[in-house]
């Protein structure tokens, strides 16, 4: 037996008539079962805490909490210990792709890391749940910071014909600049300007 289709339709992009117009013609039709705030999080995200306040140093856990893999980042002897990426890029697009690419553990084994960025004018309720759902937290960069997505609120819409469409309320972020309590923030999308959010990436690891 197949599994439903899912139309994963996120409320982020219908703040733009464009993407309204764009997704319009996707959305099912027939009774529909709704699924208010459910909820998807990442259950074991690594301790992580910065050495200090220094830029370079926040840009690292961000990535250690994104990676989820010691080896690969970013303590002693791992993968990207002295990596020089970490301290040059401006955004978490350059980010991605000044990881991407061969690395070497300090067993001599090669990774691979895979980078995925969606602009904040296209990600989509299906980029973020889909990510989540698989325990990948993802790094966002909202108001010229970046930010840890570990869980996402959402309402979820099941049809008749089997298809189900997903419609993001809140993202729940780690502000990683910070710790205690402090660090636990959110966006949300009623309360929250989503232009302001410059795009969301997903980093994986292949061996």
């Amino acid at each position: 037996m197949l599994s439903p289709v899912r139309f994963h339709l996120s409320a982020l992009l219908l703040m733009t008539c464009c993407a309204l117009v764009a997704v319009s013609q996707d959305i099912p039709t027939g009774w529909v079962l709704t699924r208010p705030n459910r909820e998807v999080r990442v259950a074991l995200l690594p301790p992580a805490a910065s050495a200090s306040k220094d830029p370079t140093d926040i840009l690292e856990v961000n990535v250690e909490m994104a990676v989820m893999d010691p080896a690969v980042c970013c303590g002693r002897k791992s993968a990207l210990e002295d990596e020089a990426a970490l301290t040059e890029p401006t955004s978490v697009k350059q980010l991605g792709e000044k990881l991407r690419g061969k690395h070497h553990l300090d067993s001599g084994e090669a990774v691979t890391v895979v980078d995925q960025y969606w602009p904040g004018s296209s990600v989509s309720a299906e980029n973020i749940v889909g990510c989540l759902s698989q325990q990948h937290p993802l790094l966002m960069e909202w108001n010229e910071h970046v930010y840890v997505v570990y869980g996402a609120v959402f309402d979820e819409y099941a049809y008749s014909s089997g298809a189900v469409m997903d419609v993001i309320k809140k993202l729940l972020l780690l502000d990683l600049r910070y710790s205690g309590k402090r660090r636990y923030v959110s966006f949300d999308r009623q309360a929250d300007d989503w232009s302001k959010v410059t795009g969301l990436l997903a980093l994986s690891i292949t061996h």
